[in-house]
């Protein structure tokens, strides 16, 4: 539904009787942020900005940061009414002087994206898989941790209770223009998963960001509970962000071994980004799991793999990440790897203490990523993981 113009949007709204615009953005941790303006008064914020606290994004306490809209990821927002519809927009975010705000984090990959294909010849796009659980509310309505139902890996109703939601969810992400290829349930309790087709870095990430926002109002309309913590019930299966980049070369699939290239750069980076690929402590509850993908070469599951026609599969992501910053990371590795570099492989952190140090001390880090985005990142998650026992996965919002 992506339009072409701002004056497209404005006709659209006229047209379907359009009553408000969220104009949508994310923080630093990957988060979606937005604000609703009566669509009558859009024209108004598309030269000036809407100005907003940048402390919303990260940015510093008291100081404002201003929302300009993209016209190409407009989307209908079908779980809402239709009486007084609402659209959602994602903003670029600026500083008030109009240069880029630093800590904007689609911007971050569009940087990471350009730099990619100037220093490799090369182009990515991006198939990914989001997982996440479906749980039950309790008498009050209170979300809870027990799943929905007890169907495994591709079951069938009726011991799949998901698949009139999964159905739903796919109907709604379509209409939103987005462009999902399949859904089934996977190997834990209540445990789903959709996979989109292949996109460019940042719509991939857009829409991450806003597949996981229809998922959760979408359950809660149902009255049930969507999580995409990377661990949320002890000892079961973790959810997984699946990416597959897909390397291409002159309009044609790369080569076996520019893949393979690419895939070294990953996996020897693997551990100063897992502050980012794995960005909470229950992600290291789901590392530690028996049979997740997240080994390189040393007897565990993959992490990465090759997957034929130019194409790596990337499993050590988890549903938590910020998947901006993780796309434009692993262009980042990716593109050192195209460059012939080699690096010895470690395993990934034990801890998100042990991720952001190894984050710190990383050179590589430190030139991928804007300084003020890494000390305000490393810094928020330097807070959570002094906190000691397991997550309080509800409140944590994941």
């Amino acid at each position: 539904m992506g339009m072409k113009t701002i004056e497209e949007i404005l006709e659209y709204i006229e047209d379907n009787g359009v009553k408000f615009v969220k104009l949508s953005f994310c923080d630093i941790v990957g988060r979606l942020k937005s604000v609703s303006v009566n669509a009558a008064h859009l024209a108004e914020f598309t030269n000036d900005g809407f100005a907003v606290e940048s402390s919303a994004c990260g940015g510093s306490e008291g100081s404002d940061m201003l929302l300009f809209p993209l016209p190409d990821t407009m989307t209908a927002m079908p779980w809402r009414p239709s009486s007084g519809s609402v659209v959602n927009v994602m903003c670029e975010l600026r500083n008030v002087d109009g240069t880029p705000f630093v800590c904007d984090c689609r911007k971050i990959l569009e940087d990471a994206d350009e730099k990619f294909k100037a220093a490799t010849g090369c182009e990515v796009s991006f198939m990914t898989e989001s997982e996440f659980y479906i749980m039950k509310l309790d008498d009050r309505g209170e979300p809870t941790l027990t799943p929905v139902d007890n169907a495994s890996y591709l079951d069938a109703a009726p011991l799949d209770k998901c698949e009139n939601l999964r159905r739903e969810i796919v109907f709604t992400l379509e209409s939103m223009g987005m462009q999902p290829m399949s859904s089934h349930h996977e190997k834990g309790k209540g445990q789903n998963a959709v996979i989109f087709r292949s996109n460019t870095a940042v719509k991939s990430a857009v829409n991450t960001v806003l597949f996981r926002s229809a998922v959760r109002n979408i359950a809660n309309s149902n009255g049930l509970y969507a999580t995409f913590a990377p661990c949320p019930i002890d000892g079961s299966v973790g959810s997984n962000f699946r990416i597959v980049a897909e390397i291409t070369e002159k309009g044609k699939p790369a080569s076996a071994a520019k893949v393979k290239a690419f895939m070294h750069g990953v996996a020897a980076r693997a551990g100063e980004i897992a502050a980012f690929t794995n960005p909470v402590p229950n992600s290291y509850d789901r590392l530690a799991l028996p049979g997740t993908p997240c080994g390189f070469g040393d007897g565990k599951r993959d992490g990465i793999r090759l997957y034929g026609k130019g194409k790596a599969e990337i499993m050590f992501a988890d549903t938590a990440c910020n998947p901006f910053v993780t796309l434009a990371l692993i262009l980042a590795a990716g593109a050192e790897g195209l460059s012939g570099k080699r690096y010895e492989i470690k395993p990934l952190p034990a801890s998100l203490g042990n991720a952001l140090d190894e984050a710190e001390a990383s050179e590589f880090v430190r030139d991928s990523l804007p300084k003020e985005y890494l000390g305000k990142y490393i810094a928020r998650k330097r807070r959570q993981a002094a906190r000691t026992g397991r997550e309080n996965i509800i409140e944590s919002g994941y």
